[in-house]
């Protein structure tokens, strides 16, 4: 008998751990769900917008790196209209 009251508080002891265990797995579950709304902390357009912003920077600096270290002349003339001017009328006209 004693050990048939063993089992019987062990099975019970065994289904409040299951219990436990699956009631712990249901707010992962709904955490998951929540996380996937429009609540983002690093927002989409915003995400664009600085994806393009580091394509002009980078944009900028190939131009000044190309223009004063390969090309020989200033940093600063490299956003001079007139230095574009020259260098589209050098395409155009070849």
């Amino acid at each position: 008998m004693a050990n048939e009251e063993q089992k019987g508080s062990e099975e019970q002891t065994g289904s409040k751990v299951e219990q436990t265990s699956s009631t712990e797995q249901e707010p992962k579950q709904r955490t998951e769900r929540v996380r996937l709304s429009n609540n983002r902390r690093f927002p989409i357009l915003l995400r664009v917008l600085v994806v393009l912003l580091l394509a002009v920077a980078m944009l900028a600096l190939g131009a000044v790196i190309g223009y004063s270290v390969i090309g020989g002349g200033e940093w600063r003339d490299v956003f001079d209209i007139d230095t574009w001017r020259h260098i589209t009328d050098f395409w155009l006209t070849s």
